[in-house]
């Protein structure tokens, strides 16, 4: 039979039992606090929001990231139930559906963040004991992508501008006339429109070498894209490089921003290089570098660019002779003469002349609002002449027919007489010989007007005087006022 000393015995071992039990669990105790505290230490830390609802959808905690993100402080989030606080959230889609959920955009509730969402479900063996959500503040980013998308359709909308002033505005069916030499001359541009040899357009100047480089562009499998041209002889020398080739923001003094060069403006289409014999020499090293390694690189630039460019060059000078001159690279030269298509000049083909003048007369009229009549007389006259300036010239002299006519009867003053031999007209060169018939057409109405006044009576006696309708007066001040030459 046990004693009274063995019970107590017995008591205190088991007493001393659960005061190390105790002890045990205060050790776990303040371990699993410390490693609570260390927990919401590191979540507190994250740049990410983070909160956490129990299975039944109320909050438990929330991250100080969070209440930066959000905007809302811990106190007024937790005790809540996510259901009634964010009912179209992604943690109600997680713990509802027992299923991560990624990327849910929403915005925070005064509508100034734009945050981005993953959830998942906290199961263990299977069993739903809440959800965490982590947020991410991607307001920065959206606003760039609002703002790339905007960046993207002006760019779209400016090559959509660029292709249409950029587009070739003639095809190899508006060339006028019926001859055996420029027959020719269109057979072969049309052979060559589908392929990206490049082609030399060699002819007298104001034979049409530029309407051929649209045509062939316009023919082939780059119509739609774009057909840039440079006139090499209008350009200086020092300035030539960079309208070829483009330049860096800070390249030079005053290259305030970058420039892209002709050559990455006519990528995927045509470049036209008019008069290209005007060249000089340092460049056209450049351009044969260009040709042959098909990249190009922008002054001040670091890097080359790949561009993908059919060439075609006209000019109406002898590149053959210009080489044995030293005045033009021959492997420039071989570069370029893949294909010659040499425009005949007017004289050559005088059947042509009718239709031409037809055409251009045509049009005169309409612009002038005239009703200039081409006889048989004139047609005759006009087939005599040689035209050293070519269709140009022609043009021009017709242009002044009728600017000058008078109810479709030839207007007889000190610029144009009657060659009563041949039964046709002369136009007689002003005192200011060697402007173009634009600035001498100018030239006469602005001193109509300064002789008749530039009020409603004064511009009707001007036109009256000018031979032209009142509308057609105010149309050629309208465009000289565009053209800030008024």
């Amino acid at each position: 039979m046990a004693t009274d000393r063995d019970t107590y015995t017995d008591i205190h071992s088991e007493l001393e039992l659960l005061q190390a039990e105790v002890q045990k669990l205060k050790k776990e105790n303040e371990s699993l606090r410390l490693w609570q505290e260390e927990l919401r230490a590191a979540l507190d830390a994250t740049l990410e929001g983070v909160e956490v609802v129990d299975s039944s959808g109320k909050v438990i905690y929330v991250n100080r990231s969070f209440e930066t993100i959000l905007e809302e402080k811990a106190e007024e989030r937790i005790g809540k139930n996510i259901y009634e606080v964010s009912p179209n959230g992604a943690l109600v889609e997680a713990l509802r559906d027992r299923r991560p959920v990624f990327g849910k955009i929403h915005t925070t509730l005064n509508g100034k963040k734009v945050v981005s969402a993953n959830s998942s479900p906290i199961l263990v063996n299977g069993k739903a004991l809440g959800a965490v959500s982590v947020f991410s503040d991607i307001s920065d980013i959206e606003r760039m992508s609002r703002l790339l998308e905007k960046r993207n359709k002006q760019v779209k909308k400016l090559q959509e501008q660029v292709q249409e002033f950029a587009s070739s505005q003639y095809g190899l069916e508006n060339l006028i006339g019926e001859s055996q030499a420029l027959r020719q001359c269109i057979a072969m541009a049309y052979k060559m429109a589908n392929s990206n040899a490049t082609v030399l357009l060699s002819g007298e100047s104001g034979t049409g070498k530029e309407l051929f480089a649209h045509g062939i562009h316009q023919a082939g499998n780059r119509a739609k894209k774009p057909f840039i041209k440079i006139n090499c002889a209008a350009i200086p020398d020092h300035l030539l490089e960079s309208e070829f080739f483009g330049y860096e923001a800070g390249a030079f003094t005053g290259a305030a921003k970058a420039k892209m060069g002709k050559f990455e403006l006519a990528d995927t289409g045509t470049l036209f290089l008019d008069e290209i014999g005007e060249m000089n020499l340092l460049l056209q090293a450049k351009l044969l570098r260009v040709l042959q390694d098909k990249e190009v690189e922008r002054l001040g630039g670091l890097r080359p660019r790949k561009v993908d460019v059919r060439i075609i060059a006209a000019t109406n000078k002898d590149l053959k002779a210009e080489v044995a001159k030293g005045c033009f690279r021959q492997d420039l030269y071989y570069r370029l003469n893949v294909v010659n298509i040499n425009v005949p000049p007017l004289r050559q083909r005088r059947e042509d002349i009718p239709p031409i003048a037809a055409f251009i007369i045509k049009k005169f009229n309409e612009e002038y609002s005239s009703n200039f009549i081409l006889t048989e007389g004139l047609i005759r006259h006009l087939m005599t002449l040689d035209w050293p300036g070519n269709v140009r010239e022609l043009e021009n002299y017709l242009g002044k027919l009728v600017l000058f006519s008078q109810d479709g009867r030839e207007y007889m003053d000190d610029y144009c007489r009657q060659d009563e031999g041949r039964g046709g007209f002369v136009a007689r060169a002003p005192e200011s010989s060697g402007c173009s018939m634009e600035d001498y057409e100018k030239k006469l109405i602005l001193s109509a007007l300064e002789m008749h006044g530039y009020d409603t009576k004064g511009k009707q006696r001007a036109a009256k005087e000018l031979k032209i309708s009142l509308s057609t007066l105010y149309n050629k001040l309208r465009l000289y006022k565009q053209q800030g030459k008024l």
